[in-house]
């Protein structure tokens, strides 16, 4: 029997990435939108899909990182 995958939760809002602090089976993101297979997906989906929640490998989280902006705005120079 082969032990099933866990991703984490990860919550956008206002172009920052948070982890939430759950973990959901393979079987329960399977099919979903927000399923991303690495950081650089996490950024574009999140920059296309706007806020919300996204599903990643455990993992592929950046170590020792609790925060990870995904969308800056941008600021004109004068």
């Amino acid at each position: 029997m082969t032990e099933e995958q866990l991703f984490d939760e990860i919550q956008v809002f206002e172009g920052v990435a948070e982890r939430t602090g759950k973990t959901v089976p393979r079987s329960t993101v399977r099919r979903s939108a927000g399923l991303c297979r690495s950081v650089s997906e996490l950024t574009r989906k999140a920059r296309r899909m706007g806020d919300g929640y996204f599903y990643m490998i455990s993992p592929l989280w950046p170590a020792d990182t609790t925060k990870l902006v995904v969308h800056e705005t941008w600021t004109t120079m004068s």
